[in-house]
């Protein structure tokens, strides 16, 4: 009874860190919209049977990742611009919502954090993404925790995930409007507004993506993107 149970926990192990390596790879762009997912080919690779792949692949196309049609096969979801927009629109009613419940639970050493975090943004130098989206990261999640609601929290990370890989890779840097951003949100939660707050925060992440389309318009080249 105890090795079955070790085997099971080895293969979903082995089923974890296969379907996070090839999410990196598809978010990374290594893995290319409508690029086929062989289950023999992704065995042999990785050096495991065809019913782990089989159980990654499920995981996958449950996130959304990649299609799987009978007699097809699996290929990579193309990203369209409409994606993008409905995936924000839904992280930005998540973090709306999250916001308002921090308003009633925030104390004031959180309300410092957020100010400390703010000011190191404010250091950053424009064009240094990364080093703004690390900062961006640490400030939600200041927020995101006060609201209590463990499933609030899970839904935003899963949708996070997308919407970071996209902001790091694509967008069009304007540190001066996400600082003006921030600043509302705390001075919300500092008067434990929660409507308030909501507007700031779903304002914010809507305006991101407003820019982030914008940008992909003008310079990303015609058939990387799709509208629909």
């Amino acid at each position: 009874m105890v090795e079955k149970t070790d085997g099971m926990d080895s293969f979903q192990t082995e089923v974890a860190r296969i379907t996070s390596i090839l999410r990196k790879e598809i978010y990374s762009g290594k893995r290319q919209p409508t690029a086929h997912l062989t289950e023999s080919s992704l065995a042999a690779t990785f050096s495991v049977s065809r019913m782990t792949i089989r159980q990654v692949l499920s995981h996958l196309a449950m996130e959304g990742l990649i299609n799987i049609e009978p007699f097809k096969g699996a290929t990579v979801k193309a990203v369209t611009i409409d994606r993008i927009v409905s995936t924000y629109d839904v992280v930005a009613a998540l973090e709306g919502f999250a916001v308002k419940l921090a308003a009633a639970h925030i104390q004031e050493k959180d309300i410092r954090k957020l100010r400390k975090i703010l000011e190191k943004q404010k250091q950053v130098k424009e064009g240094d993404t990364k080093s703004w989206q690390s900062l961006n990261h640490d400030f939600h999640k200041v927020i995101n925790l006060n609201s209590r609601n463990e499933e609030i929290i899970k839904l935003i990370d899963r949708y996070t995930r997308f919407t970071s890989y996209w902001f790091l890779t694509l967008a069009d840097t304007d540190f001066d409007s996400g600082i003006r951003a921030h600043e509302k949100v705390i001075e919300a939660l500092s008067e434990q507004n929660g409507e308030k707050a909501r507007i700031a925060m779903e304002q914010h992440i809507l305006n991101v993506v407003d820019r982030l389309v914008r940008h992909i318009q003008k310079n990303v080249p015609i058939g990387m993107f799709q509208t629909v």
